[in-house]
């Protein structure tokens, strides 16, 4: 019964992505094919080290830090895929009408450049604690994961209170969903569900786009960042009180 349900639902989502694909600008479009097309440069034999971010080779004398700008695009499953394309359209539909098209992606840019590098290191911290290559050379950091934490971040900074469910147990909130999506990700990748990188990528992409929503992002007022008691980091992760007691940010949290 659920497989026929969703066989019927089929056409009608494939016509409303098609639709909002169409009426999609053309930052969201770009990223949409770019995605489709990195998603077919993985098919390549022995290609995947030069369009993603292999610890080991980020670092002299290699040095290919241009995979730290092609990563984005390439996933290597095409459910990924269009879990990626889903949420950049959903990001133009929610985000760009309120940011702009260059806000927007400068935010994509920041949030999928800084998790590549901090996700990079800390597979260098793993790799000096373990010694095991692996970690350096057959590890391929790849796909939006940052960037999908990123926009449920930035979903509880401008709609925190918006109610989801309603459920006997309370309401879920947008403002509990990056929490959330972490716990998930994590279980999932417990369970052989997700490659290895995934949820370092997510953690980071919670951590980094809150970081610069909250302090950073320059607003058309000539204001930056958000001090809005609802975003406060503090709220829901206990990591917010610890971060920015630093020289990093000497910021209320």
């Amino acid at each position: 019964m659920a497989a026929s349900m969703i066989q019927r639902n089929i056409p009608v989502f494939k016509q409303n992505m098609s639709a909002a694909f169409g009426n999609s600008s053309l930052v969201v479009k770009t990223v949409a094919v770019l995605v489709f097309f990195g998603y077919f440069l993985s098919f390549i034999p022995k290609g995947t080290p030069y369009i993603t971010v292999t610890p080991g080779y980020v670092l002299p004398p290699n040095f290919w830090v241009w995979t730290y700008l092609t990563h984005s695009f390439v996933e290597f499953h095409i459910w990924d895929v269009l879990a990626d394309v889903l949420v950049v359209i959903l990001c133009g539909k929610l985000l760009e009408p309120l940011w702009g098209a260059m806000d927007m992606l400068l935010f994509f840019v920041i949030t999928n450049l800084l998790v590549a590098i901090t996700t990079s290191f800390t597979y260098l911290f793993i790799y000096f604690a373990t010694k095991n290559e692996d970690y350096l050379f057959e590890t391929y950091i790849h796909g939006l994961a940052g960037y999908i934490a990123g926009f449920s971040v930035a979903v509880k900074q401008v709609m925190p209170d918006h109610v989801l469910v309603t459920s006997p147990f309370g309401k879920l909130r947008n403002t509990h969903i990056p929490l959330i999506l972490v716990s998930v990700v994590i279980t999932l990748r417990l369970l052989g569900a997700l490659d290895g990188p995934y949820p370092i990528m997510f953690t980071w992409g919670v951590l980094i786009s809150w970081i610069y929503l909250r302090f950073y992002q320059k607003h058309s007022n000539g204001n930056r960042g958000d001090m809005a008691d609802n975003f406060s980091f503090a709220r829901y992760c206990f990591l917010g009180g610890s971060i920015l007691g630093t020289k990093f940010c000497q910021f209320q949290v």
